[in-house]
């Protein structure tokens, strides 16, 4: 997998440049041992070994990483999320990571009396969702995620009258921007909440800076095969939608140039 993770072997250590070092280092000292749900969740290198073996490395490279986890988790605790929607399940990494970050607040299982679940998460392959619900009950969390099949321009339409405080997009990118309009337009994110967008300089942005890209160098640190011609308007169609955002006078726009790019987005007042 291309993100950098908490435990490098001594090749990867050895072949790291020294930017690469430094997130090593990084992603070692945010493993916290005192936590009552640990940083990392038990059974995690499985699901990312299972999901290497049934679906191969372009699926396993789409994962997020366990520093990407520990991450998203220390921002559930700082806005205190009692309800997290992500679209995009993948094989379900993703969402344990968010479950454990949620008993941290102390929120309980599901369903409630409304029939509606801590985590909701979107994922339009009915064959990644049936992984993912092996992986949430192999972890223990599946009474924590509700996972729904379909395209989510659709579903996140029917979750209307819903707000959740963290919603974390990881899915197609020509969808984008449209996901995005959907969650604002709609009141989807709560007033407090939090908007992360993973991959948001997957590929070609810095062109835009007047830099072309380096695809050998790119398609190195991403640890994938080169993307193939399908995947030429990606920089693209990333651009355009990270200029949306940060055009949108309703919210506020910092991306990290982390992992592939993560954004962040917050509603103003």
């Amino acid at each position: 997998m291309y993100n950098i993770d908490i435990s490098p072997s001594e090749q990867d250590i050895a072949n790291a440049s020294q930017s690469e070092l430094l997130e090593y280092y990084a992603a070692g000292a945010s493993v916290n041992p005192n936590l009552e749900f640990p940083s990392v969740p038990p059974g995690m290198e499985q699901v990312y070994k299972k999901t290497l073996d049934n679906n191969g490395r372009f699926a396993a490279s789409m994962m997020i990483s366990h520093f990407q986890g520990i991450l998203q988790g220390f921002f559930v605790g700082l806005v205190g999320a009692k309800r997290i929607l992500e679209i995009g399940t993948l094989t379900g990494s993703s969402a344990i990571y968010f479950t454990h970050a949620l008993k941290r607040n102390g929120v309980g299982s599901g369903p409630y009396s409304n029939e509606e679940m801590p985590v909701t998460s979107l994922e339009i392959s009915e064959e990644y969702a049936r992984q993912a619900r092996e992986n949430f009950a192999a972890a223990s969390v599946s009474n924590y995620i509700n996972v729904i099949v379909g395209d989510a321009h659709e579903e996140l339409v029917k979750l209307d009258g819903q707000q959740f405080d963290l919603i974390f997009i990881d899915a197609d990118k020509n969808s984008y921007k449209a996901y995005y309009d959907i969650i604002i337009d709609r009141g989807l994110l709560h007033k407090n909440g939090l908007l992360i967008i993973d991959k948001t300089a997957l590929w070609k942005v810095t062109e835009f800076i007047g830099k072309p890209t380096d695809e050998e160098a790119t398609a190195e640190i991403i640890k994938i095969p080169f993307l193939e011609s399908t995947h030429e308007q990606v920089g693209r169609v990333l651009h355009d939608f990270n200029e949306h955002i940060r055009a949108d006078p309703r919210t506020e726009v910092i991306m990290f140039p982390i992992f592939t790019g993560m954004s962040f987005v917050r509603l103003l007042n």
